[in-house]
């Protein structure tokens, strides 16, 4: 019984030193309110990044457009990213389904540095990034959990083998 109540609390206060560790090295990055807009602004925009979501087909391709203004350094997390020129660049279903999308500016300090749309059920972070010169301004997009089961049935174990 003491034996593992002395192992509880070793294994607490290991995770407690972890956790004050983590916090101590990601203090470097600020999380970023966002700013919901009406519309994104007509305009000439360094980088337009395309977030391709192949698993989405047929009709939800598009997992979301970033648009970076001249000279800001912005980046995302997606694992598929196509730079375009313009929204005519997108297939007629991603310009269809980009009309629902939320918008939202990236503004830190007063300053623009540039406008993202997701669709609704996703969500998004903005984190600045003092560290890296590259890429101060990292948008995150999340998306929502697949449902589990086949068919978005949903799977019940009861034992049977």
């Amino acid at each position: 019984m003491k034996t593992a109540i002395m192992k509880n609390g070793v294994v607490l206060a290991t995770m407690g030193l972890c956790a004050l560790i983590l916090t101590g090295c990601s203090s470097y990055r600020t999380l970023i309110e966002k700013k919901e807009i009406a519309s994104i602004p007509e305009g000439r925009y360094e980088r337009i990044i395309k977030l391709n979501n192949p698993d989405g087909a047929p009709f939800k391709t598009l997992g979301g457009v970033v648009f970076v203004k001249e000279g800001a350094r912005v980046c995302t997390d997606y694992p598929r990213e196509e730079t375009i020129k313009s929204l005519d660049d997108l297939e007629m279903m991603e310009k269809h389904a980009y009309r629902s999308f939320s918008l939202y500016a990236i503004e830190a300090d007063g300053t623009i540095f540039g406008y993202f749309a997701i669709p609704l059920e996703n969500r998004a972070l903005i984190y600045k990034n003092s560290k890296d010169e590259g890429c101060i301004y990292k948008v995150v997009i999340i998306e929502p959990e697949p449902p589990s089961g086949i068919d978005n049935i949903p799977r019940h174990d009861h034992g049977v083998r």
